[in-house]
């Protein structure tokens, strides 16, 4: 068994640079928003990459390390069908998600910019940021989540954003898709194919290219999988993407997106909602689990409503790179 490290530096501003290679123990935390983190640690056992064919770090194969660790994730990845299904309740749930602020914030926006929002589900970003820019050209393979997208758009009286039914391994230009100023793959990266999506991203931009990607175990929790008594694994995060980047000559910078530990809901029915769609077809002993973990985890429940703290937040990487 070999284990590799490498080192990225993030900061508060999200500043992010790959330093020379050497073997480190642990991270070193210098304050709370800026680190210095030694990752990843990766424990290579695969039979294509044995330790006499390791000996420097470009030696790594990435794609088998992140086909691995797909194969071994807890979760199933929806289809365009699975999406139609849960469009509704992802909306609900989006609609006053704190993420969409923190990531909108950090977008170089302009007015005579256009943008591209690949897996754009219901708008989360694409509607906010319309008013901003020139045009949004927003695509989804899930149609429902742009029906929902259209109808908030007609509502709200947003007439420059345009949607595109197509999936990532679509030929996007006989979709009509153009490149744009700025492309977004906002947590949409969960795809088969991940170099193939990295290079299609970065082709179709013109000056940025902004991603976020889940820090594991974001966006699931695994006290709620340890409470129904099904295994967690976490599957490929961001560290994967960043690797693959750097592989690609691309050095980008990083920010940690960090959610708040307590989310308030309308009611405790509300607060289960936003744990079910974790899992696939519960049976009746895993939903009274669930309920109970749920309720044994709300801090506050009155006329308000109800404070659930999760003791993982959920965090993503926002990793971007100017062309």
């Amino acid at each position: 068994m070999i284990v590799f490290f490498f080192k990225t530096c993030f900061t508060e501003s999200g500043q992010g640079s790959f330093a020379s290679r050497r073997t480190l123990n642990e991270a070193e935390y210098d304050s709370p928003y800026e680190f210095t983190l030694k990752t990843p640690v990766i424990y290579i056992s695969d039979t294509t990459m044995r330790n006499s064919d390791i000996t420097v770090y470009e030696d790594i194969d990435w794609r088998t390390l992140w086909q691995n660790s797909r194969k071994q994730k807890s979760w199933r990845s929806k289809d365009a069908e699975g999406w139609d299904r849960k469009a509704s309740s992802f909306a609900e749930r989006n609609q006053q998600s704190p993420y969409a602020h923190l990531f909108i914030s950090r977008l170089p926006l302009a007015p005579e910019y256009t943008v591209l929002d690949i897996g754009c589900g219901p708008g989360t970003i694409a509607l906010p940021i319309a008013r901003h820019v020139q045009k949004v050209t927003a695509v989804d393979y899930s149609q429902k989540m742009l029906d929902l997208l259209a109808e908030e758009a007609q509502k709200t009286h947003i007439s420059n954003i345009t949607t595109v039914h197509c999936a990532w391994e679509d030929d996007w230009h006989s979709c009509g898709i153009s490149p744009a100023d700025i492309a977004i793959a906002s947590r949409s990266m969960n795809v088969a194919d991940l170099d193939m999506a990295i290079d299609k991203l970065n082709s179709f931009a013109g000056k940025y290219v902004f991603i976020t990607d889940r820090i594991s175990p974001s966006p699931f929790d695994p006290d709620a999988f340890a409470a129904i008594g099904r295994p967690f694994q976490s599957g490929p995060d961001y560290i994967y993407t960043l690797n693959f980047l750097y592989n690609k000559g691309i050095h980008p910078c990083v920010e940690i997106l960090e959610l708040d530990c307590d989310i308030h809901f309308q009611d405790e029915e509300k607060a289960l909602q936003s744990y079910r769609w974790m899992f696939k077809e519960l049976n009746p002993a895993e939903e009274r689990k669930l309920a109970a973990f749920v309720s044994s985890s709300l801090v506050r429940s009155d006329t308000a409503g109800v404070t659930l703290r999760r003791r993982h937040p959920p965090r993503w990487a926002m990793i971007w790179w100017k062309k």
